[in-house]
């Protein structure tokens, strides 16, 4: 293990020597005699573990020189100020300084060597800590990092709800690739049209690329080869390609984006059940529309056809040679048909009313398809900063 190195400024050249023949065998020592001398071992750029400095060099102050090397670059780790007078003021001016000690001459060479000995392992204290602090920050900004882009996923998934087509979840994925710097492909699957593939850089996918999309489609939600991935669910697939291993956020990616590809999923098939049923409500109403008017024409026919039938027999009382019997027969014909017709109406107008509320109902679903249809605007998500 090597040993721990001090630098000795003295203007006594013989203190000097004593000074390192007493500390020589546990440190390795560097003299100098002002600090014109210390400047040259600065141009070495040599950072020594302790300066052990006499307050009076020359014309100098010790305790001047440690300030002035604690505001600009420093040559030593730690800083020892001994001086000759060992007055309140003395150490006053040593601890304002900013040394970590103060001795008093003369120094004992036992106690000079167990106080650098025990300012040596203050050092290594305060360097553990230090990589302690360095090491919980490079945790927590990990964790933030990770808070940070589950948070980004978290609010990608509001967003796609609030989609009402292909192409605006397609923009709302890639820009949110982006803010990741990635990039890559998307492919959908609709259930009653052709596939659609899309790249977040060049807008349309090569031939080469939907080729992968079409055999990789069919892997597991999740498949990785190279630096590239790809995330699967029967109506959509998402193909990344620049996920690298080395990258330490890779992980993070795969995660949040193997969550994300359910959300775009299920985004995607409540598109397609929408449009199902608007297409079903489009037909419902067709359908009562002209069942509407057949019952109409249907109606208006009956009546006629019963308005000619009551005329033609009014008529034919006063042809043909009828007792009174064979007329009463003849109204009470008329009477019952009569009466018939009047039901015959009365279920026409029932039909009606059920036809009715059947239109009032599809207009109902259409309204609320309206109301599910308004978003929220996209300044109101912009605005949000997670972590």
């Amino acid at each position: 293990m090597n040993k721990p190195n001090v630098l000795i400024i003295d203007d006594d050249q013989e203190y000097l020597n004593l000074l390192k023949v007493g500390l020589e065998s546990q440190f390795e020592i560097t003299l100098a005699l002002n600090f014109e001398q210390v400047a040259e071992l600065e141009c070495d750029q040599q950072v020594f573990d302790i300066a052990l400095v006499d307050e009076h060099v020359g014309q100098d102050h010790g305790s001047s020189w440690i300030a002035q090397q604690k505001q600009t670059h420093a040559i030593a780790n730690s800083y020892v100020l001994y001086s000759g007078l060992a007055n309140e003021e003395a150490i006053l001016e040593g601890l304002a300084c900013g040394a970590d000690d103060f001795l008093a001459k003369p120094l004992s060479i036992k106690a000079l060597c167990s106080k650098l000995s025990r300012l040596v392992a203050y050092q290594n204290k305060i360097s553990a800590f230090e990589q302690q602090l360095q090491s919980k920050d490079k945790v927590i900004n990990i964790s933030m990092s990770q808070a940070s882009k589950y948070g980004a996923c978290m609010l990608l998934t509001s967003k796609l709800n609030h989609c009402n087509s292909i192409n605006e979840i397609k923009d709302k994925v890639f820009s949110f690739l982006d803010n990741l710097d990635l990039h890559g492909c998307v492919a959908f699957y609709p259930v009653q049209s052709d596939p659609q593939y899309f790249h977040s850089l060049k807008g349309t996918c090569s031939p080469v690329e939907i080729e992968v999309l079409e055999i990789l489609k069919t892997k597991p939600r999740l498949f990785r080869f190279g630096c590239r991935t790809i995330f699967n669910h029967h109506l959509v697939s998402l193909l990344i390609l620049n996920l690298h291993d080395d990258d330490p956020d890779t992980d993070i990616y795969i995660d949040a984006l193997a969550s994300l590809i359910e959300c775009i999923g299920a985004r995607v098939a409540f598109l397609a059940y929408k449009d199902s049923l608007a297409q079903v409500q489009s037909q419902i109403s067709s359908a009562v529309n002209t069942t509407k008017k057949m019952v109409e024409v249907s109606k208006y026919h009956q009546q006629e056809i019963m308005g000619e039938i009551v005329e033609k027999i009014g008529l034919s009382f006063h042809v043909l040679d009828l007792d009174e019997k064979q007329e009463e027969y003849l109204m009470k014909l008329v009477h019952d048909v009569l009466k018939k017709h009047s039901q015959d109406d009365m279920n026409f107008i029932e039909v009606t009313q059920l036809l009715d509320q059947v239109l009032t109902n599809v207009e109902r679903i259409k309204q609320l398809d309206k109301y599910q249809e308004i978003q929220t605007p996209d300044d109101e998500f912009d605005d949000d900063e997670l972590f």
